[in-house]
């Protein structure tokens, strides 16, 4: 798993490029494929791999973004996700309380305070 900490506004900046570039090459790939009989045939051959590749890449997948700092488990979904992406999200949530996640960056933080301060 991939973890990105940023204030919303980066998040959201980097969230988009990546969804737009998913796109873009998915147009550019559909493009190539069906540009002549010889691409449309090796779209056929390939479909297999395309179609794993597209589940991949579906952002829906990757909905639910964890806001910390706070006392209890807040999933931020995406406001335009369908059904898929906030079960994708709720899968998220139910992850963190399952992992105890707020009490463990608890415990880390107190951690790593105790080692930058040492005199208490």
């Amino acid at each position: 798993m991939d973890v990105i900490v940023c204030d919303g506004f980066v998040g959201n900046v980097a969230l988009k490029t990546s969804e737009g570039l998913a796109r873009m090459i998915s147009q550019f790939m559909k493009e190539e494929f069906t540009r002549n009989l010889f691409a449309k045939l090796a779209a056929l051959a390939a479909l297999p791999v395309l179609n794993a590749l597209r589940r991949r890449l579906d952002p829906r997948q990757y909905n639910g973004a964890s806001l910390v700092g706070l006392n209890g488990i807040v999933i931020k979904s995406h406001g335009g996700t369908d059904t898929v992406g906030f079960e994708y999200a709720i899968r998220v949530a139910a992850e963190e309380v399952q992992n105890q996640l707020p009490q463990l960056i608890g415990a880390r933080l107190t951690t790593l305070q105790g080692q930058s301060n040492p005199s208490t």
